[in-house]
């Protein structure tokens, strides 16, 4: 079993709770957000505990002033080594071909395929500690 934080950040309840109960069963501990101004306070009160994320998943489009690029701005503003992982149901939009440009690890589509996420998800927590 993983002990590994990860923080996920989508508008959609309904994604929130599937993408936490598939990463509750492969061992990760998971926090949800709705926005990017609770996503950056869950993980700097994280943070100053002493418990870090290992990982955050960001949706690209959010409502509200903060969208996944600028939510991951003000969370590396906080850890710069965290992993980050964009998500985002549209497929055409140069970040997810090109996620490093825009300061994240690796881009994960929408709708997630369970083995894909699990997979990008390990191959980024494994990498951080190896």
């Amino acid at each position: 079993m993983s002990d590994n934080k990860v923080l996920v950040l989508d508008d959609e309840e309904l994604i929130l709770e599937l993408v936490k109960d598939i990463l509750t069963v492969f061992g990760f501990c998971v926090k949800t957000a709705v926005d990017g101004i609770q996503a950056v306070e869950l993980f700097r009160r994280a943070w100053e505990k002493g418990e870090p994320f290992d990982l955050v998943i960001l949706d690209m489009t959010l409502p509200g002033e903060l969208d996944g690029v600028a939510t991951l701005e003000n969370i590396r503003a906080i850890d710069p080594d965290v992993k980050a992982i964009i998500s985002s149901g549209y497929t055409g939009e140069d970040i997810m071909s090109n996620p490093r440009k825009y300061g994240f690890d690796a881009a994960v589509s929408k709708p997630y395929s369970v083995s894909v996420l699990h997979q990008v998800i390990q191959g980024l927590v494994d990498d951080a500690h190896s």
